[in-house]
């Protein structure tokens, strides 16, 4: 695949070479790094042999959009849902995502769990990402804990870092929070409950 060219919340759309055919595909996926999931589903339907329109429908539907989806937010923001789960390197392709928008960029980054020996040196990462992509960071729990210090000790200014608990508290600090054309990523591990935030101020 080359070509690849991120279209914000329209998703993204790239050439895909494969025995000589080169193919233009659009997908609803949002962020560059899900061309890796729609060649899986591309490889997928190859095995099966479906035809090439089939594989190409399946990738372009609306329902393919697996993981991470926009929804409204609150006062005109938009919220970037990624709750499903939370890695080191989904929680980078979700900050570049939001590094591509338009837009005020808040990020509220629960713990990433299961990381082992990693757990440390993965969550300053993501600090130190955060600290460049982002306007406002938010973070909750005590792994997340590690990300807003990172961001605070390499430079991002106190009063933008917001160290937090729980998902209540950080419901109560965006509801005062948000204005006009913000774009908020949730993001954070499956056991964090994060979708609780998303829910809240989708909701309100």
């Amino acid at each position: 695949a080359d070509g690849i060219e991120g279209l914000g919340l329209e998703g993204v759309r790239f050439r895909l070479h494969y025995r000589g055919e080169t193919l233009h595909v659009r997908i609803p996926l949002l962020g560059r790094h899900s061309v890796h999931t729609a060649l899986r589903a591309a490889a997928v339907g190859i095995v099966e042999r479906l035809t090439w329109q089939e594989i190409l429908e399946g990738m372009s539907a609306p329902s393919s959009q697996l993981r991470l989806v926009a929804v409204p937010g609150p006062r005109g923001s938009t919220i970037l849902d990624d709750t499903y789960n939370a890695s080191p390197p989904s929680m980078m392709a979700a900050l570049n995502l939001l590094d591509e928008l338009e837009g005020r960029k808040i990020a509220v980054l629960g713990d990433m769990l299961e990381l082992g020996d990693y757990e440390r040196e993965g969550h300053e990462k993501v600090g130190l990402r955060a600290m460049e992509v982002v306007d406002i960071l938010i973070t909750v729990g005590p792994r997340g804990r590690i990300i807003g210090e990172t961001a605070r000790r390499w430079g991002m200014p106190a009063d933008r870092v917001h160290i937090l608990d729980d998902n209540q508290a950080a419901i109560r600090l965006l509801e005062g929070l948000v204005q006009p054309g913000d774009v908020i990523l949730v993001k954070g591990s499956r056991a964090m409950r994060m979708e609780e935030i998303v829910n809240a101020l989708s909701q309100g």
